[in-house]
């Protein structure tokens, strides 16, 4: 079969699956019925994508609603984003693709983005104080009153300056455009890696949408 022809491979799979395993297959249209993603995306997302949107459902590792309003904003469905801008992938094997981060709520995600903020905006509340204590001329000693406020400054303000700076990371949302519409792959972690990540595009997706063989390298 030519390369450049298009396989409908989500209903074989899901035709499949609905054969081998009733259960899983109810559970995999219940998901896309909570999500409504064939009304937001019905032709513009992959096997892949929708099998990992359920499989990290289904292991607890995974806020789907936390997806789908990161694919509505870029839909243009939702006026805002609650994480940083979209970028595109420079070098091979993914160069072409674009990703967008989602936050998913994890502890690991939790972390990763008060270290980023830590780097970004240091311990406003702390500094404070000691630009008041240096205003002062006074010696001032940190009391047990004021650790809690430190670290609910370090903590949970600094996260919502990274909100409100739309410079929240997460995990990634992997898509490609073509002739201005957006078509959503797959999911990905930071540590997956690009050669694994283009492993899994190229064994489905490039079936389901031909157009990557001209953007893929």
């Amino acid at each position: 079969m030519e390369s450049n022809v298009h396989i409908d491979l989500k209903s074989m799979i899901l035709n499949k699956i609905k054969e081998d395993d009733f259960e899983t297959y109810s559970k995999i249209i219940r998901i896309k019925e909570i999500t409504k993603i064939d009304k937001t995306i019905k032709d513009q997302y992959s096997i892949s994508f929708l099998l990992d949107l359920f499989f990290a459902f289904e292991n607890g590792s995974l806020n789907i609603e936390a997806v789908m309003y990161e694919i509505r904003f870029l839909e243009g469905l939702e006026e805002t984003s609650r994480t940083k801008d979209s970028s595109q992938f420079r070098r091979p094997p993914l160069k072409g693709l674009w990703h967008k981060h989602y936050f998913d709520g994890s502890i690991s995600a939790l972390a990763q983005n008060v270290k980023n903020a830590l780097d970004n905006y240091g311990m406003p509340y702390f500094e404070s104080m000691v630009d008041e204590a240096k205003t002062s001329g006074e010696e001032r000693f940190i009391t047990a009153e004021d650790i809690p406020h430190i670290v609910n400054d370090v903590v949970t303000s600094n996260f919502q300056r990274r909100q409100a700076d739309q410079k929240t990371t997460g995990e990634w949302l992997i898509y490609a455009i073509h002739e201005n519409v957006n078509y959503f792959l797959c999911l990905a972690k930071h540590g997956e890696g690009d050669e694994q990540i283009r492993t899994r595009i190229d064994s489905t997706c490039v079936h389901e949408f031909p157009f990557l063989k001209s953007i893929l390298v």
